[in-house]
């Protein structure tokens, strides 16, 4: 009996449409599965019922069997930071202040100034390539003297003397013997701040000039270096050398002038209501004493005159005489 081609044809395409399910199912479960995984590689969560976690990813997505591919998690062991066990030396870097030499070696700016008697009577006599001493944790270094014992350090510093003795870097053993011209790391211990004189003007405000109206601005486009604490009453603004320096309010300069120890070329702005501005550092000086200024006006130029490391303006707000952080009136 002859047969019907048709027939025929339709008997082959029946034999490959078998061949290739069973072709399909014979691949291992682990590359179908991989078929299944996001093209951007993500971790599918896959629930106890097989169905896909990610509600971003289309698709119902049950497992196969038991292999699935997933991230698998990066192991890291992480070494906590030890406390250092000895004073050290670092030489002063072009744009370094005590306030980011102290964040990175995790101690209070007002530590390095008790540990350095350079810096004691002004905190900004700072100079590339000058030596200071960065003591091993926050608190007074001190020099031991004739007569001095652990309890009268303690005490002249208003720290707990057991903080003293136990301290690893301090190397003290029973009985507690010091030696004059020994270091002693006293933890926790305080010492004042010597503040820079203050000066501005204490006059009556003249009637025909300009006055603030409490709506501050920033005085430099830069970026913070240094931030307001006890030695530094004032914020340090990076920035380039010639890049305009604005009044940060309306007011009327009181002084310009010259301070090799610390300010370089400065201005102080006296803005009518209490409140004083000064602008440090200055490569030049774009007003004249008396003038009144309004408030974005420039007044001069960005510098690194005076003590300074790198181009940046010190910037400090007075009221009533005593300086206030920049930061609480400053948008």
């Amino acid at each position: 009996m002859r047969r019907d081609p048709s027939t025929q044809l339709l008997a082959i395409l029946g034999l490959m449409v078998l061949a290739l399910l069973v072709q399909r199912a014979a691949r291992p479960s682990v590359i179908a599965a991989a078929e299944q995984m996001p093209p951007d590689g993500s971790t599918i969560n896959l629930d106890p019922n097989g169905q896909g976690g990610d509600p971003t990813w289309p698709g119902d997505l049950r497992p196969l069997d038991q292999n699935y591919l997933f991230k698998s998690p990066l192991l890291t062991t992480f070494i906590p930071d030890r406390p250092r066990r000895a004073i050290i030396t670092y030489n002063i870097a072009a744009g370094d202040t005590i306030g980011g030499i102290a964040k990175r070696f995790h101690v209070t700016p007002e530590s390095i100034v008790w540990s350095n008697d350079v810096l004691e009577n002004n905190v900004d006599y700072l100079k590339i390539g000058q030596e200071i001493t960065i003591p091993p944790t926050s608190g007074v270094l001190h020099t031991v003297t004739s007569g001095d014992t652990v309890e009268s350090i303690a005490k002249k510093y208003k720290a707990e003397q057991n903080n003293i003795i136990t301290l690893e870097a301090n190397g003290l053993t029973p009985p507690y013997a010091l030696t004059a011209g020994q270091k002693l790391m006293v933890p926790g211990g305080e010492k004042a701040i010597v503040q820079k004189v203050q000066y501005g003007y204490s006059g009556a405000t003249p009637v025909t000039v300009s006055r603030g109206s409490g709506n501050w601005q920033w005085p430099v486009s830069g970026y913070i270096t240094q931030e307001y604490w006890s030695g530094h009453r004032a914020i340090d603004l990076g920035t380039h050398i010639g890049n305009a320096v604005w009044a940060s309010d309306a007011g009327y300069v009181v002084f310009i002038g010259w301070d090799p120890y610390g300010y370089g070329n400065h201005i102080i702005v006296n803005h009518g209501n209490g409140f004083e501005t000064l602008y440090a550092h200055l490569s030049a000086v774009l007003v004249r004493s008396g003038q009144s200024v309004r408030r974005g006006q420039v007044i001069g130029l960005a510098g690194s005159t005076g003590r300074s490391t790198g181009p940046h303006l010190h910037f400090e707000v007075r009221y009533l005489g005593a300086q206030r952080n920049p930061l609480n009136y400053l948008p």
